[in-house]
């Protein structure tokens, strides 16, 4: 595990698009992402549709710092997609922050395209348990076969509250490692450390 790049300004944005301006809308949005990734303070920008409702759309961006996201939003090409996007959006975005604390990364923006499926995780910890917590979820990460990329992010605002972004080369990989005796331990020990379970979503690289 490495944990080079922990500590990044992390903002995961939801969207629901009118029925009918779901292409439209991934386009819009694709059309950013050539650019956002050249950015000098850019860790990741992805964009990803929910698996089971395609007018749901997810933003994963990091960045190092809070300021690098200033600059980001200020670039006009982003004021030109916000305004492109407003129309076709059911509700406004909802927007969270978040702090890197623990993550897998490698030098693996090459393993993007090999990404086939995401689970974002959403639980709490109770107060007295983080530590036991991150240990449990951080020793887990070496045993991961088939996983691309994951970030276990914590609330800028409620620090016990936590995100954890998983991407997969494909579902089926993602159930196999569920199913596995040692996932289950895992997620047996974890269980009673938390005061919110684990509730999942799942995703994929959006498509036009």
């Amino acid at each position: 595990m490495s944990n080079s790049k922990v500590g990044g300004y992390v903002l995961l944005v939801r969207f629901r698009t009118k029925d009918g301006q779901q292409q439209a809308f991934a386009s819009a949005m694709q059309s950013a992402v050539p650019a956002t990734r050249l950015e000098p303070d850019n860790r990741q920008y992805e964009f990803y549709s929910d698996q089971e409702d395609p007018l749901n759309f997810m933003l994963y961006e990091e960045y190092t710092d809070e300021a690098a996201l200033q600059q980001h939003r200020a670039r006009p090409e982003m004021a030109k997609t916000v305004a492109a996007i407003q129309p076709m959006l059911e509700n406004p975005p909802e927007m969270s922050t978040w702090t890197q604390s623990l993550t897998n990364a490698r030098n693996d923006d090459g393993n993007r395209d090999r990404v086939g499926h995401v689970t974002l995780v959403r639980f709490a910890m109770k107060p007295d348990t983080v530590d036991a917590v991150l240990a449990e979820i951080g020793g887990d990460l070496d045993d991961m076969a088939g996983n691309i990329r994951f970030d276990l992010n914590r609330g800028r605002d409620a620090p016990l509250d936590c995100m954890i972004c998983a991407r997969w080369e494909s579902r089926a990989i993602w159930e196999a490692h569920n199913a596995k005796p040692h996932f289950k331990e895992f997620a047996a020990r974890v269980s009673p450390l938390l005061a919110q379970s684990m509730r999942r979503t799942l995703w994929k690289p959006a498509a036009l």
